[in-house]
């Protein structure tokens, strides 16, 4: 089994692999953050389609699982999150394992963070509405927003939110790479507003097992968006209104790794190599944030807003990446040429790029993210998704009160520059 820091100054999180994620996650749990009782949240499609929770209960033990859910709705609603964080806290468990990817991941952070909020998870949570508790959820969410921004103004900020305590494990199929991130989202059951939140000193998940056989599992559309959402995660951090030197190092070593694999896996899913290059690429292109601070961009903002119009979280990106490109380009053009030319520079993408009819001279980013995006199979419009220009005007409205919007290489501040985005993503009427 090898590991390695995320961090390398921090003790925690860590990435694992070369043993199967069974064997792997029980000698994390007993050697890296001795703890004895799982609580196991583990997908939908991985509990029905194989035999991947039966193997891991197996190497548990049944004494070392206490509680176990399977699936949860994607972007993470709050009065589910509200749900099982009541079941972790009666079971007794003194870690998270997840099994499997996306809302998952953002539903134990969640949970995590929220078992602290004794307002929240309270006893006469019988005698309240759901309202209630969704309006408090909300409350608490925003608290963590605003102290994250408070401390980057000054580290000296007070809070009563306390830090979240409970490890979690996150045995990862997917290449969003939310595991590697703090933060995470919950949808407003009532607004369908996603709100991002910011446990404070949390690293997120503790330990990260990467078992390229298990992603053989997933369906492929799946494995091939998830990484597009790692490529959006390079992308914006390059083309941010602020890159760092050694961030745009970290972005572009993921996108070498993450593009050439997803292609490879296109044609042979079974290329266990590719696979675990990808892997490796979704640590990369989240390190410019979690290490410099570098953020993402509108792409992400934008795209939190879209998911619960029915786009999937990952898919979101094959949709908005190349319009915020085209959008930003008026002020980041040098390096977004940049980027290009490493793109092209990759012997299995320029193939790819000549097969969409491209030259290095003819096509910007946006094109040859365009390009990339089609040749993996993925629509390219809202019309695709069943959302029309009725709809653009609450998606934009949502988008600009998502920090990520804010951090766009052009801050998006007015509803007029969401839209001119939308309006490219729509899609012949």
């Amino acid at each position: 089994m090898q590991t390695e820091r995320v961090d390398p100054s921090k003790d925690f999180p860590i990435v694992s692999w070369g043993l199967p994620f069974p064997e792997a996650c029980v000698k994390h749990m007993s050697d890296t953050l001795h703890t004895s009782k799982a609580y196991i949240i583990v997908s939908g499609s991985l509990s029905r389609n194989t035999d991947a929770l039966q193997r891991l209960e197996s190497a548990l033990g049944g004494d070392r699982v206490v509680g176990v859910r399977k699936g949860m709705t994607p972007h993470t609603l709050y009065s589910e999150l509200l749900t099982v964080a009541e079941d972790v806290k009666r079971s007794g468990a003194d870690c998270i394992v997840t099994l499997g990817g996306g809302s998952l991941i953002d539903g134990a952070k969640g949970m995590v963070f929220v078992s602290q909020a004794i307002h929240i998870l309270s006893s006469d949570r019988n005698s309240r509405s759901a309202d209630y508790y969704i309006e408090g959820f909300d409350i608490f969410l925003k608290k963590s927003v605003q102290l994250r921004l408070d401390r980057l103004a000054d580290p000296n900020t007070p809070t009563e939110l306390k830090p979240a305590v409970m490890p979690v494990i996150s045995i990862t199929t997917t290449l969003s790479a939310g595991e590697y991130n703090p933060a995470g989202g919950a949808t407003n059951d009532n607004t369908r507003h996603k709100q991002l939140f910011q446990p404070p000193a949390s690293p997120g998940p503790k330990v990260i097992i990467w078992d390229p056989e298990l992603t053989l599992t997933v369906p492929e559309k799946v494995w091939l968006s998830t990484g597009l959402r790692a490529v959006d995660h390079c992308v914006e951090t390059i083309c941010s209104s602020n890159p760092k030197p050694k961030g745009t190092v970290y972005s572009t070593k993921g996108l070498r790794l993450l593009i050439p694999a997803l292609l490879r896996t296109k044609q042979d899913p079974a290329d266990l190599d590719a696979r675990l290059n990808a892997q490796k690429g979704g640590a990369e292109s989240m390190k410019a944030h979690l290490l410099e601070g570098v953020h993402a961009g509108g792409s992400h903002g934008i795209g939190h807003q879209l998911g619960p119009y029915g786009v999937p979280h990952a898919e979101t990106t094959c949709v908005l990446l190349p319009a915020v490109q085209k959008f930003n380009a008026r002020v980041n053009a040098a390096q977004q040429a940049e980027l290009v030319t490493i793109l092209w520079d990759d012997p299995i993408v320029a193939s790819v790029l000549e097969k969409h009819s491209l030259t290095r001279e003819i096509g910007d980013l946006g094109d040859v993210l365009d390009a990339i995006i089609r040749e993996l199979g993925f629509p390219r419009t809202l019309k695709e998704y069943g959302i029309g220009r009725e709809n653009l005007d609450k998606v934009a409205e949502s988008s600009l009160g998502d920090i990520c919007c804010t951090w766009n290489a052009i801050s998006l501040v007015k509803k007029e520059q969401v839209l001119e985005i939308l309006e490219m993503c729509v899609g012949d009427e």
